[in-house]
């Protein structure tokens, strides 16, 4: 009978336990205990995905943004480093002894006088009319092997054109190396090619490519680590319009086809399709690419493309860390949030009465949700239900202030792990400034941030310019992009290249982003290598193209009431000096003619010297009488020049012909003619005298 009333007893407390799991399964807060905590980690889940999807992209775009600036710095590079050892081998070809080419003794000296062209090239070549070498230099020293080179296409091209040639990379017949020659015309004084002089240079040259795609370098333009791989994971190749690799981290892909690496070839057929190796640099979309972030730029006047290779994933690593923690974070939300509500739905039920002064006493002080729980009610059905809504509103609320500081601060890191300088504005005001953005400026970290734009510009009037600009290109939904001047807090200026785009297009409250970089020094590297086009290197007048484009758009000013004239001056016994005294002594008096030129004239009027020791100028608003009066004065001036040399004096004089430019149907080449014809009338005259020309110029 005991067995059987222990098993009575044990019947019927399974049966009240079972009852009690039935009641809390049918309870009211336990069903909204389970729904609150499933919305909950839904909201939660959702908020965090869609804000960390939108940062994603952005980040995503200001890395794409960045490399293509890369690219593009990298190929304007490129494009200036061919620019210079064109320069240098120009400078090079004007000093070949043309009346010793069968000379050797001479050839010899004018080969061990190229000290700085043997530093940049590794082999240089004075070839004749004919193709045949004539001396040749390399790192075994100065040879004439006298063979044929008519037969290379880049000489070919410069003996039937007369043109400076790059030519397209090529395996050395001798050092198996990667090879690009670079050809340039000699010419004799009347023009005509009487030589080329042909330098060949190492693709594997730390001044032409290697450094760039290594990431080595260091002053005066050169690329750097810091500079320009701030992700040590980003690749830089060069690559031909044939799809030849160029330079490569990777040596043993030099000179071998795109195809032989997946990465690149995926990568150059994305820029093929795009067409951007044509066209300006830009980044690609990721999905051209696949998991890479490709950037590509064109190389100036060269069928060259600068590809930037940077993986995606490896690229976001620190996004995705962030992405992790603000998971975790959202589900450690969800977890306490339905713990809590459990919790509260069991104990915290007060009477009605209870709860309503509790309310009040919460609205009165403002009592925060972390404060103490005493005085709560405790009781069941609505009025507990509405006990906990109410004290779960006011923990929900703290919570979610919480985890979106958080994320906030996971953001603003990632916003300041930038490699470029970034801002967002809102009324003209900043409301978050990057550590880069403030590095450029000269601020600490986050200073910036609440105060005027308008302390960054260097001067009002700039700041109220920019604004009309600004609103155009945002009113027809573009980027704004242009250069400013901006002053750091010390007070110093600079160039910036300023970049930005509304946060919300056609919502200017929403505020903007904008990008800065520092592009002083390579705007100024722009005005120099500008200057130098158009410029003789020696004398620092104006040379032959610019002098004849000056002349073209002066000619159409001239007439009866505003005359003009031509000098053409040539030195006399130019090459004597040259012989007797030496190159050194001929460049010396070609600059101290150039300084007495420019005495002699106002400061407007065109000087140039068009090529050995000849010199034009141009005088506008000047009689034919005057203009000789002044070709007088010139020739005093440099008659006056003294060159000595082993004790006697070498004369220097000059024949100048002068002539008078008509009002209507003048050209340049006819002005140059009958001003050329009439200084060789003087010098038919005797020399070192001046000869006026007639006026009628075809």
């Amino acid at each position: 009978m005991r067995r059987a009333a222990a098993g009575h007893a044990v019947s019927a407390g399974d049966a009240g336990g079972l009852a009690r799991v039935r009641r809390w399964a049918a309870s009211l807060k336990v069903r909204v205990a389970l729904a609150s905590v499933l919305l909950v980690a839904a909201g939660v889940f959702t908020a965090a995905a869609l804000v960390l999807a939108q940062a994603r992209e952005r980040t995503a775009e200001i890395l794409r943004e960045a490399e293509a600036a890369n690219a593009q710095r990298l190929a304007a590079i490129v494009g200036q480093r061919l620019t210079n050892l064109q320069t240098a081998l120009r400078s090079a070809a004007a000093a070949v002894p043309l009346e010793q080419l069968d000379d050797r003794a001479a050839l010899q000296a004018y080969m061990q006088q190229r000290q700085v062209t043997a530093t940049l090239f590794a082999t240089l070549t004075l070839v004749d009319a004919g193709g045949r070498t004539r001396v040749l230099r390399d790192e075994a020293g100065i040879r004439f092997p006298e063979i044929s080179l008519a037969d290379r296409a880049h000489i070919r091209r410069t003996l039937d054109q007369g043109v400076a040639v790059i030519s397209e990379p090529v395996l050395g017949r001798t050092s198996e190396e990667p090879m690009l020659y670079f050809t340039m015309p000699v010419r004799r004084g009347d023009g005509q090619m009487a030589a080329l002089l042909s330098a060949g240079l190492r693709l594997s040259s730390r001044d032409l490519l290697t450094d760039l795609v290594l990431g080595a370098g260091g002053p005066s333009g050169r690329v750097t680590q810091r500079s320009f791989e701030a992700q040590p994971h980003v690749e830089t190749v060069i690559v031909d319009r044939q799809g030849r690799v160029l330079a490569h981290p990777d040596s043993r892909l030099v000179m071998q086809p795109v195809q032989e690496d997946a990465r690149l070839a995926a990568a150059w057929a994305a820029v093929r399709a795009s067409g951007v190796a044509q066209a300006a640099s830009s980044a690609l979309p990721q999905a051209a690419s696949g998991a890479l972030i490709v950037a590509a730029a064109p190389v100036p006047q060269q069928d060259w493309t600068v590809l930037r290779l940077a993986p995606a994933e490896q690229m976001l690593a620190g996004f995705e860390a962030g992405r992790a923690a603000a998971v975790r974070l959202a589900l450690a939300v969800a977890v306490v949030t339905g713990l809590a509500l459990l919790g509260g739905l069991v104990w915290l039920l007060r009477p009605l009465e209870q709860l309503e002064r509790r309310a009040r006493r919460l609205a009165v002080e403002g009592e925060p949700a972390e404060a103490s729980e005493a005085g709560w009610p405790q009781a069941g059905g609505e009025i507990g239900e509405l006990v906990h809504a109410l004290r779960e509103a006011v923990r929900r609320r703290s919570q979610a202030e919480q985890a979106t500081r958080s994320l906030m601060g996971q953001l603003h890191s990632m916003l300041h792990t930038a490699p470029i300088g970034i801002a967002f504005t809102r009324e003209r005001r900043f409301e978050r400034v990057s550590d880069e953005f403030c590095r450029l400026l000269g601020y600490a970290d986050g200073e910036l941030e609440g105060e005027p734009a308008l302390i960054i510009h260097a001067s009002k009037a700039d700041y109220e310019a920019l604004g009309p600009r600004v609103a155009e290109a945002f009113a027809q939904r573009q980027e704004f992009c242009g250069d400013c001047e901006f002053v750091r807090r010390d007070g110093s200026h600079f160039v910036g290249e300023l970049k930005g785009r509304p946060v919300v297009p056609g919502e200017p409250q929403a505020g903007t982003i904008w990008l800065l970089r520092d592009v002083t020094a390579e705007r100024a590297a722009y005005r120099e290598l500008a200057w130098s086009a158009s410029h003789d290197p020696l004398t620092g007048l104006a040379n032959r193209r610019h002098f004849e484009a000056e002349l073209q758009r002066l000619l159409p000013e001239v007439g009866p009431e505003s005359p003009a004239a031509a000098l053409f001056v040539d030195l006399d016994h130019f090459k004597v000096i040259n012989d007797t005294a030496g190159h050194a002594a001929g460049d010396q008096v070609l600059r101290e003619v150039a300084a007495a030129l420019q005495a002699g004239l106002r400061r407007d009027e065109l000087v140039a010297r068009l090529g050995g020791d000849e010199f034009a100028v141009v005088l506008m608003h000047c009689e034919l009488e005057a203009a000789v009066r002044v070709a007088e004065k010139l020739r005093a001036a440099l008659q006056r020049i003294e060159i000595r040399h082993v004790g006697r004096r070498l004369p220097v004089g000059a024949s100048i012909g002068v002539v008078a430019i008509p009002p209507q149907g003048a050209s340049v080449a006819g002005v140059l003619q009958l001003a050329d014809e009439a200084c060789y009338a003087a010098k038919g005259e005797g020399r070192n005298r001046v000869h006026a020309g007639p006026a009628q110029v075809g």
